[in-house]
């Protein structure tokens, strides 16, 4: 059997194994934040009391705003906002910490531009313009196979280089969300000397950041398998 074939099937496949990743991935970060919501921390301070004492230490001028949502909690680089949640804004619980900490660690990668932030940046703009015309060029991939082959694969083409982008974008943003959780460990092991609560912490943050492993994976199945229905194409 020719590779094309053998790549398309193995990731038709993995396509399979890749939801199911990415909602282990959802569920587990879901199930963390839960339980970790309701464990205290000793810090007498909220999240919102947290974001400013970091703020005032590191000399960053941030905004620090009230949002509504679950776990939608973000820094945003362009008007320099701390953006967290108002449950974990006024909560001093393990996870209101370890969430407003690795928010922090965003605005810290922010204030002495570090490099892998910018390029992640930069990627996630091209690959969001990109993916808004996805749906439209697969469709029109579609209909020229049916009646004009060569168009029809050119479209399809545009369509891997799209999920290409979207694997790049996702490729450069899985380091930069594990180096601010670093940050935030390190932030909040100089503030906690409870090493349960350390551990904590660790596994909240840890499994946010499954949920980034999971994207890339999704991400990286889906490229393969337009991939390999370009080249099948292509040679057909």
């Amino acid at each position: 059997m020719d590779w094309t074939y053998i790549l398309y099937y193995i990731s038709g496949f993995l396509i399979l194994i890749a939801i199911i990743v990415a909602l282990f991935a959802q569920t587990s970060v879901h199930s963390a934040y839960n339980k970790y919501s309701k464990m205290q921390s000793s810090l007498n301070m909220t999240g919102g009391q947290l974001a400013e004492k970091l703020c005032a230490e590191k000399n960053l001028p941030l905004r620090i705003n009230t949002i509504g949502g679950n776990l939608s909690d973000n820094y945003n680089s362009k008007d320099k906002s701390l953006n967290i949640s108002a449950q974990n804004y006024s909560s001093n619980s393990i996870a209101a910490l370890a969430i407003v900490a690795h928010e922090f660690g965003h605005a810290l990668q922010d204030d002495e531009e570090y490099a892998p932030l910018k390029i992640r940046q930069i990627a996630i703009k091209v690959s969001n313009v990109a993916s808004r015309f996805l749906l439209p060029f697969l469709l029109i991939s579609i209909i020229l196979s049916i009646f004009v082959g060569m168009a029809g694969t050119i479209m399809l083409g545009v369509v891997v280089i799209i999920y290409a982008l979207a694997l790049i974008a996702n490729l450069v943003t899985l380091p930069v969300e594990i180096n601010a959780s670093n940050r935030a460990k390190a932030i909040l092991n100089e503030m906690v000397t409870d090493s349960e609560e350390q551990k904590a912490v660790a596994k909240m943050l840890r499994a946010a950041a499954m949920t980034y492993v999971a994207a890339l994976f999704v991400s990286l199945v889906y490229f393969l398998r337009f991939l390999s229905l370009f080249l099948i194409s292509k040679r057909d």
